[in-house]
């Protein structure tokens, strides 16, 4: 096989699998079918195209009610995530519109599928194929997220060693579960931006170009719109180096400055749909949507969105441990310790700010939702690991395969537990934990108190 054909071999089959087997488990799960993938936040995040380009006014969400009785007819719950504004009497949709502008796409797809086909699904927004293009929107932008962490990995480490960062992070962790089982949450969306920032934050400052500072910039603005929270990732740009020295970094950025006036013109791009929203429904451009609802500074869970038996990240994804390992490996090497830097800072200021939230566990779902988008920031440290062990011995290389494989196999395990909900989305403790270890249906097992 040609040189050409060969070099990135590995890690593009990588980024395949994720995309069978992910295909694999939507058609396993059959949400689309049953019309079970919107709901709660993923449909309130949807809402908005529906809203927009079906139902004709965004402010009048007064259908959502006929629209859930048809998905959930005993849930009883109508309207999550939509409140009435008291100063306009209008309807205004809780979260930020982030989500829905990456979904559009294949909404129009599934549009156009439902008006001009022959097919019995009704172009309400909410029929399967729609449901269907929520999940797939959440693998491509996932698969096109990976390809980008790819693409920034190769520049630093061997093919073989970006395949297996990428298998620990596509397959090995929570990031899977919201790819298919919740994929219309936002942290398969945000992994995309966070990947995206990060490579063109690399390639700028390895090549200067208006084109790579837009991109970054409109990315991040995709972030601040989708989770303003996480906007932290302003971070890493800031901070990047690539082992210029500080010096010559701001020299160059100073030299390029007109590139920065183009990153930020492109990260105000995906914000306005948002402020024009607000100003409809609220009467404001800035408005706090949450309302009610805040962090607790003085009191963050960090320890127990890390490792606790309900939540801890590192209890349900343990191969993200990996990548702080790799973190480690490369903080203390003259090499990389550049490109370490960054991710230091950022991860304990992410820890206390997605962990000091009121409601730290952040409702249901697998293991520490919040932090499935920084997994984009472990890709290079996992594989400088890896390429390390590979160069020590085969037997260690061996037995990193096998920790891979193990995790991987354990991930998917427990996932499954929790569709059948032998692991609670909320309610897990130690002593649960383990009674229910290893069980993949509920014979032999007492139900939750």
């Amino acid at each position: 096989m040609p040189s050409k054909i060969l070099k990135g071999f590995w890690s593009l089959s990588a980024c395949l699998l994720f995309v069978l087997l992910a295909l694999q488990e939507i058609d396993d799960l059959k949400f689309f079918k049953d019309l079970r993938v919107l709901n709660q936040d993923i449909e309130a995040y949807y809402h908005y195209l529906p809203a927009t380009f079906i139902y004709g006014d965004v402010r009048d969400l007064s259908y959502v009610s006929e629209i859930d009785k048809k998905l959930r007819p005993t849930s009883g719950e109508l309207r999550f995530g939509i409140f009435e504004v008291e100063e306009t009497g209008y309807d205004c949709i809780k979260y930020t519109c982030g989500v829905a502008l990456l979904e559009a796409p294949l909404f129009f797809v599934a549009h156009a599928y439902c008006l001009w086909s022959d097919t019995s699904h009704p172009a309400d927004g909410y029929s399967t194929p729609y449901q269907l293009a929520v999940q797939l929107s959440a693998i491509l932008f996932v698969l096109l997220g990976l390809l980008a962490l790819r693409g920034f990995m190769l520049r630093y480490v061997r093919d073989e060693a970006a395949a297996l960062a990428i298998l620990v992070i596509a397959l090995g962790t929570n990031l899977f579960f919201y790819s298919t089982h919740d994929s219309g949450m936002s942290h398969g969306f945000l992994f995309f931006s966070f990947a995206v920032v990060l490579n063109t934050t690399d390639s700028w400052h390895s090549k200067p170009s208006a084109r790579s500072a837009a991109i970054l910039g409109f990315a991040m603005g995709l972030i601040v719109l989708t989770r303003p929270v996480d906007s932290l990732l302003f971070l890493v740009p800031i901070l990047w180096t690539n082992g210029l020295g500080w010096k010559a970094k701001w020299q160059l950025v100073w030299k390029h400055r007109d590139h920065m006036v183009f990153a930020i013109m492109a990260g105000l791009l995906p914000i306005i749909p948002q402020l024009v929203y607000w100003k409809l429904t609220t009467g404001h451009f800035i408005f706090n949507s949450y309302r009610t609802e805040s962090f607790n500074w003085t009191d963050p869970h960090i320890i127990d969105g890390l490792f606790s038996y309900q939540k801890g990240w590192f209890v349900y994804s343990p191969l993200a441990l990996l990548g702080f390992l790799g973190l480690v490996i490369m903080a203390i090497s003259k090499k990389w310790s550049s490109h370490a830097m960054p991710v230091l800072i950022f991860y304990p200021l992410a820890f206390y700010i997605i962990f000091s939230w009121h409601l730290w566990g952040y409702g249901g779902g697998f293991g520490a939702r919040p932090l499935v988008e920084t997994l984009a920031l472990l890709g290079l440290p996992i594989a400088v690991l890896t390429e390390r062990v590979m160069d020590k011995h085969f037997i260690l290389s061996l037995a990193l395969g096998v920790i891979v494989f193990l995790g991987i196999y354990l991930n998917r395990f427990q996932q499954d537990q929790f569709l059948e909900t032998i692991i609670h989305w909320d309610s897990m403790t130690e002593e649960r934990y383990w009674e229910v270890w290893g069980h993949d249906n509920w014979e032999g097992l007492e139900p939750f108190p």
